[in-house]
């Protein structure tokens, strides 16, 4: 049924509702092509954002990594990629300033990058101006790289955070595109078909009403005009609506365009995610390849990743890693909570900032340096098992301590306390030593604990169950075979079979003894006794590198002990030869004192006159008799020196005085030589033993005659540098450069044939360097083969 219209304001209303229908629509739809496009165009602005700040964490890497190659290489070519690195750097920060601008968050952001960018960039240039200035140490020093790595991680997390935060945004403005698209699609489309069936239905009750006003009166020709007139408007809404749906049409084309933008956007992202897993992938064959044991944390503790050194390890106390993905550390592994493990990893995670950690753990028996690193999502940790190398390291200074102990007192037996004290804490919980006594019988010397009180109970324990010797195995039967015993794990069954009773085996069980060692002490081929060495930690089993240790710091010992003992012969031999030279001069003396008193009384014709023969043998006896005695005073003054018994008794001397007495005493025997003695000395006045000092100058002006067949013996003195030094030179043979230094070693003479054209016991020099010596001087030589010799006391010159 077609519908009736009456009135002609009422049939011009609803002539009007198309065309205003028509114009909500496009102005709906404009305003929603307008916001589409506005939110296309903010997506493009965050897809700027984030290419641009990732070109430049690109370029920083690319200057840090020119510098680097200038550091490795000093070539100076690397510095052109870091030069052109460092300009896009700051164009990159420029560019960016005015993407963010709107963004408070984004802008401060921003300003820290440029800051730590800043800073970055000054560690590279310091680094490039050590390296041209010859400074590679200091520019390679780990301390500096590792700030630089520092800044470097900080400004990759502002970047990555700048970046999560415009993918944040482009996130919500895709979402408001495609609400945008299909709000548009919504409202534009239905209100379109509505505008077009609403002006469908005008016109068909127009024209009813037409046709029954003019079958009802001809006259309505005003209405027909009127009709005519509306069918014009209609023509134009029309037209209108053409324009309309081109428009339309347009935005569909826009909304094609957006979702093709879309579809790239996806498909970036996609390829973004497949680098991503890549990047991944790869980072997992490299960690799966290291060496070190190497776990990667999530930001709540919770293992994601597991290499397979870190798997061994952690099976070696008996850990199953296939059990940990997905857990927190500290409650898989409680051991580990409220060590310094724990809070050095949890603060290096709150500050953002790599640490490294050597710390001793007892459930491995090892020494374990860890790496702990944290990014983005959470913590990386790298672990080192460095044991063999604290070992080395403990081991060195264990023995360069007990060699400096050992060295500093000849009393073996404090010194192995120290010692044993030194293996405690290092090597050991327990250390004893078990030496061979004079009678062959073997004792404990030393046992040594962190605890008194323990080596107090020790040592009663042994004396209610004194260590069995002569058993097939233990501290006897090293010391028998000189073979090291190691037991890496002592077993409960083991303590049964060696207790005596079960008292004792209580005892032993109280000690909880883990594991044991026990090495030979060998000086000389000779085996003096045995180190023993016990742990009683959880962790601590004796191996092979512990025994080299001990076997090395037990022959330390044993040498020591080797040493004490020869010296303590060395001494008895030297008191011996001391005393048994000092008896047998004695001896001599009296007999000689005999000899030499009855030649004078024959010589002076007491017992009747002599004939000229028998004076002449006589005074040969009597020469013979003296120098004998001088012999004799010579080996005596030796072995007191040479015992420590020699006194010193100073008195005012006049240096010219006690050298014309001893030139006096020697002169005859140089005239018949045809020596000239020639004396030159001032008046030098001193304080010092002038007994001594007459000694001195008759050995040296002996030994000058008695090398020497023709020239000069030149004795002179000086004063100077509060010293007194007195010269006796000679013209004689001379000695060899070889044997400069030897010529003041007793018993040992210029001529070693067995038949030297002089006697003597070759103790002249010995004594008189001895004797200078005493007295807080020296005796030093000057001397060529065949043009003589000059040897000179120097005393200090302390005035009368």
């Amino acid at each position: 049924m077609a519908p009736s219209l009456s009135g002609t304001a009422q049939r011009r209303t609803l002539a009007l509702v198309p065309a205003v229908l028509v114009v909500l629509v496009g102005g709906l739809g404009y305003e929603r092509a307008r916001n589409l496009v506005r939110d296309v165009g903010e997506a493009e602005r965050s897809h700027a954002v984030i290419e641009r700040s990732e070109e430049l964490l690109t370029r920083t890497v690319d200057a840090e990594t020119g510098q680097r190659g200038y550091l490795l290489l000093g070539d100076s070519l690397f510095l052109d990629p870091y030069r052109g690195a460092k300009a896009d750097v700051a164009k990159s920060i420029d560019s960016l300033r005015p993407l963010v601008r709107d963004e408070p968050s984004q802008m401060s952001r921003l300003d820290t990058i440029a800051a730590v960018t800043a800073d970055r960039f000054a560690l590279l240039e310091a680094g490039i101006a050590r390296v041209t200035r010859g400074d590679l140490a200091s520019a390679r020093d780990r301390t500096r790289i590792a700030q630089g790595k520092q800044k470097m991680d900080k400004l990759r997390g502002i970047i990555r955070s700048l970046q999560t935060y415009e993918r944040g945004l482009l996130a919500e403005r895709h979402a408001a595109e495609q609400r945008s698209v299909r709000n548009a699609t919504l409202i534009v489309v239905p209100a379109a078909i509505i505008a077009i069936l609403l002006s469908a239905l005008i016109n068909l009750a127009f024209s009813s009403a037409i046709r029954e006003r003019d079958a009802a009166n001809a006259g309505l020709k005003e209405v027909n005009e009127d009709l005519e007139q509306q069918s014009e408007q209609l023509q134009m809404q029309a037209a209108e609506m053409e324009s309309q749906a081109a428009e339309l049409e347009a935005t569909a084309e826009d909304l094609r365009a957006t979702n093709e933008m879309l579809g790239q956007t996806t498909r970036a992202a996609e390829a973004a995610r497949d680098a991503a897993e890549s990047a991944r992938r790869q980072l997992e064959l490299v960690l799966d390849n290291l060496p070190d044991a190497a776990c990667v944390f999530d930001a709540g503790w919770h293992w994601t990743y597991i290499n397979p050194t870190c798997r061994r390890m952690l099976a070696s106390i008996g850990i199953d890693s296939s059990r940990l993905r997905g857990r927190v550390l500290w409650d898989a592994i409680p051991q580990l909570r409220d060590t310094r493990f724990e809070e050095r990893a949890r603060r290096a995670a709150a500050a953002g900032e790599a640490v490294e950690l050597e710390d001793y753990f007892p459930r491995l028996d090892a020494w374990l340096e860890n790496s702990i690193v944290p990014y983005a999502a959470g913590v990386m940790t790298f672990t080192r098992n460095v044991t063999r190398r604290k070992r080395e390291q403990q081991g060195a200074q264990l023995l360069g301590d007990a060699s400096r102990l050992l060295a500093t007192t000849l009393d073996y037996e404090k010194t192995l306390q120290a010692v044993a004290r030194l293996a405690v804490g290092e090597l050991a919980d327990w250390c004893a030593v078990d030496l061979i006594d004079e009678s062959g019988a073997v004792r404990q010397v030393v046992v040594a604990h962190k605890d008194e009180a323990k080596i107090s109970w020790a040592k009663e324990l042994n004396k209610r169950y004194p260590p069995n010797y002569d058993g097939p195995t233990g501290v006897g039967h090293v010391i028998r075979s000189g073979e090291p015993e190691i037991y890496p794990d002592i077993s409960d069954a083991m303590l049964v079979a060696s207790a005596r009773d079960p008292e004792h085996l209580a005892l032993m069980r109280e000690l909880q003894i883990r594991s044991a060692l026990i090495v030979p002490m060998i000086a000389r081929g000779r085996t003096l006794g045995a180190l023993t060495l016990i742990s009683t930690e959880i962790g601590r089993r004796y191996g092979e590198q512990d025994q080299l240790l001990a076997l090395e710091l037990a022959t330390r010992a044993a040498i020591a002990i080797d040493n004490a003992q020869l010296y303590r012969g060395a001494l008895a031999a030297s008191e011996a030869k001391s005393a048994f030279l000092a008896t047998i001069s004695h001896e001599l003396r009296t007999p000689l004192n005999a000899i030499i008193g009855y030649a004078s009384l024959l010589e002076e014709g007491i017992e009747g006159a002599l004939s000229q023969a028998q004076a002449a043998q006589l005074g040969r006896i009597r020469i013979s008799a003296s120098h004998l005695l001088g012999l004799i005073d010579e080996v005596l003054t030796f072995s007191r020196v040479d015992a420590g018994k020699e006194v010193v008794q100073r008195s005012h001397v006049n240096v010219r005085e006690i050298v014309a007495e001893a030139a006096a005493m020697v002169a005859h025997s140089a005239g018949e030589k045809g020596l000239e003695l020639r004396v030159d000395t001032p008046d030098i006045r001193m304080t010092t033993d002038a007994g001594k000092l007459r000694q001195i100058l008759l050995n040296l002006l002996s030994n000058a005659i008695k090398f020497s067949d023709k020239g000069e013996i030149a004795v002179t003195a000086r004063e100077e540098d509060g010293e007194v030094a007195i010269t006796v030179a000679d013209q004689g043979i001379g000695i060899a450069p070889d044997n400069l230094d030897r010529v003041f070693d007793p018993f040992w003479q210029v001529e070693q044939r067995s038949t030297r054209r002089v006697g003597g016991t070759g103790l002249g020099l010995s004594v008189s360097r001895s004797l200078a010596r005493l007295l807080g001087g020296d005796v030093t030589v000057e001397s060529s083969l065949g043009k003589g010799s000059a040897f000179t006391l120097t005393l200090p010159g302390q005035p009368a």
